[in-house]
């Protein structure tokens, strides 16, 4: 009796184990499905390369944007206002800090966005063009002793509201200020490069003067219809990088029709109301790394 218990449960057993190998051997034949891919990226994965177009030089890497942020960090030194000055004149001789002049169009937004360099509210902003009327100087990356590693400038705005006299001290200060490293010029991503802010380029290719392109509220070409929160779509990356591309032409023009140098072989981008979920406004990093570049800071920051 015992003996056929035991035989029956063996070949239960038995079944059992043909029936698992079987099931098996049936699951791992299905087709199995890859999840599609992602059409979006999150906002705070977003890299030079993805807002920005290099073709002459090099997208900063990590290292280079963690140490762009580290000198920019609010201290009890930095950032201070240096001076104020409307005429060119007026300007302090004795400054040996290196400067960069930050220009644009009457509510280009370059206010908001050397806010957001600096990491504090320290420059006037306004709905209403023309408040800026003044250059104004600000010391980053200061030590006690007074020292700063770069000055910023914000120069009054052109175009509406704007004043004739102001303009031609700002292009005093282009022309004459030895300090100048560099003058960043704001573009509007809504309305592209107006005929002022070409005759602009025109004087700087004409005169000489070491310039960029920094497109603003860049938030408005990666998303038409909505304020950009968490995310952007690829389809929206992809727009920007052809903007930029077809803006390259316009800034850096071909020698044969050029009255001089172009800008920087470089555009960048940022979006000083469009906060990613570090904290930190949309593109602001690589804004840091250029004014940097420009004053020759961080030369010896390697690239990993």
């Amino acid at each position: 009796m015992t003996s056929m218990l035991l035989s029956r449960a063996a070949a239960a057993t038995t079944r059992l184990s043909i029936s698992t190998r079987a099931l098996s051997s049936s699951t791992s034949s299905l087709p199995t499905s890859t999840p599609p891919p992602s059409n979006t990226r999150e906002l705070k994965d977003l890299t030079p390369t993805d807002l920005c177009y290099y073709w002459d030089t090099q997208p900063p890497q990590p290292a280079q944007l963690a140490f762009a942020d580290k000198i920019f960090t609010p201290s009890r030194h930095s950032p201070i206002k240096l001076w104020s000055a409307s005429k060119f004149r007026t300007t302090p001789l004795s400054s040996l800090e290196p400067e960069v002049a930050f220009l644009g169009r009457s509510n280009v937004g370059k206010s908001s966005l050397l806010n957001a360099i600096m990491g504090q509210e320290i420059c006037w902003t306004s709905s209403r063009p023309g408040r800026t009327r003044e250059m104004n100087a600000f010391g980053i990356g200061g030590t006690k002793g007074g020292e700063h590693k770069v000055v910023l400038l914000d120069m009054p705005g052109y175009g509406k509201a704007s004043r004739s006299e102001w303009g031609a001290e700002i292009m005093k200060y282009l022309q004459g200020r030895k300090q100048l490293r560099r003058a960043f010029l704001l573009i509007d991503s809504e309305h592209g490069i107006k005929q002022t802010d070409a005759d602009i380029l025109g004087l700087f290719r004409r005169y000489a003067i070491p310039h960029q392109i920094i497109v603003s509220k860049v938030d408005k070409v990666l998303s038409k219809k909505k304020k950009l929160k968490f995310d952007v779509s690829t389809a929206g990356i992809e727009r920007l990088q052809s903007m930029l591309r077809d803006l390259k032409p316009v800034v850096q023009p071909d020698f044969s029709v050029s009255e001089g140098p172009g800008a920087l072989g470089e555009i960048i981008t940022a979006g000083a109301e469009t906060l990613t979920s570090t904290g930190q406004a949309l593109g602001v990093n690589a804004v840091r790394w250029a004014i940097l570049s420009a004053a020759g800071i961080g030369e010896d920051v390697v690239a990993k």
